[in-house]
């Protein structure tokens, strides 16, 4: 296993040499030789790192600043809302300006984050927000047991290939999330388990409206129908967010609108908060490559891949332990063997 991972090979393409023949030393103006110079290869390979990091580090300000922006909105719709609250009469127009204006900046959260932020508001540094939803009939308990089904999922352009999951007949939950990983990743689609044991969908945010139109299934008859694809309704993960929810029509609508404000700017403060880690640690990978050993932060970062990888224990304990040390349900573990 530790031949898994090979130390990069950080020689610049093109200058590799047939074997057996020696290059000659070239010298630099100072008249040292050229080998003498390959801490200036190594700057340029860490360059290369640091410039990868550097995007990441922009991507996260630009959504440090969306989010920031938010803050603010809400920290004056919130002033607003309890002075509506001492006021005799309630300016429903004037409140419902301030809510339909954070409710069009929220709406421009893909856009204005690179994809960096989903709708639960977790940061993504890789910018691959994606959308989760359900899919009603698509539970572990019966995909695991009953009689043994081959499930047809259409989820392309009209006329692509089916993607084909077996289901039933006694097999593993995590062996049906794996199957349907399998048969799901050229749609670009992952499947987990959420809490009460159902199927998990998600995909790229960007993609997900094509697909929430074109999702169908055909069954063996068994848990789905056979013969004709039928339509699968795709339940989305509701966002976390919800302010054409919030009314400010008399008194009681603008107290409990200022609950919910209070509550998402603690949500938004969270990711403030998340983003803000994030560059920190970004900004700390810049400087220690800028001074370090591209080669040995390579071999460095292979033997602590293949240590982890290698520790004693296996999944079965992962299996048993992780319940009971984070407290995540069972199907959440369940997931994260499935992978």
């Amino acid at each position: 296993m530790d031949a898994l991972i090979k130390p990069l090979d950080t020689t610049p393409a093109g200058t590799q040499r047939k074997a057996g023949v020696a290059a000659p030393a070239r010298l630099a103006e100072s008249g040292e030789p050229a080998a003498r110079r390959a801490p200036e290869f190594r700057a340029i390979g860490g360059w290369r790192y640091s410039s990868q990091l550097g995007e990441q580090l922009t991507a996260a300000q630009r959504a440090h600043d969306y989010v920031d922006g938010l803050v603010k909105q809400l920290e004056t719709l919130k002033g607003e809302l309890s002075r509506g609250l001492t006021q005799r009469r309630v300016d429903a127009d004037g409140l419902k300006a301030g809510v339909d204006a954070f409710a069009e900046r929220l709406g421009q959260r893909h856009a204005s984050t690179g994809g960096s932020l989903d709708g639960a508001w977790r940061f993504r540094l890789a910018g691959d927000a994606r959308q989760a939803f359900t899919v009603r009939g698509m539970e572990l308990a019966s995909l695991t047991g009953g009689d043994v089904e081959t499930l047809a999922l259409f989820a392309g352009e009209r006329g692509t290939a089916a993607l084909t999951v077996q289901v039933g007949g006694g097999l593993g939950e995590a062996e049906v999330l794996r199957r349907f990983n399998r048969a799901l990743a050229p749609a670009g689609v992952r499947v987990d388990a959420d809490d009460a044991g159902r199927l998990r969908f998600s995909v790229d945010e960007a993609a997900w409206p094509a697909l929430a139109e074109r999702l169908a299934i055909r069954g063996g008859g068994i848990r789905f129908p056979s013969g004709q694809p039928q339509r699968l309704r795709a339940e989305p993960e509701a966002e976390a967010l919800r302010p054409g929810e919030w009314r400010v029509a008399d008194h009681s609508d603008v107290r409990q609108t200022l609950q919910r404000v209070v509550q998402a700017l603690a949500q938004l403060q969270q990711t403030q908060q998340a983003i803000s880690r994030a560059m920190e640690e970004t900004r700390a990978s810049i400087a220690k490559l800028s001074h370090g050993d591209e080669r040995v932060w390579a071999e460095g970062f292979v033997a602590d891949f293949n240590a982890r990888l290698n520790q004693p224990g296996g999944y079965g304990a992962l299996y048993e332990v992780m319940p009971a040390l984070i407290g995540v349900s069972r199907y959440r573990v369940v997931s994260l063997l499935a992978l």
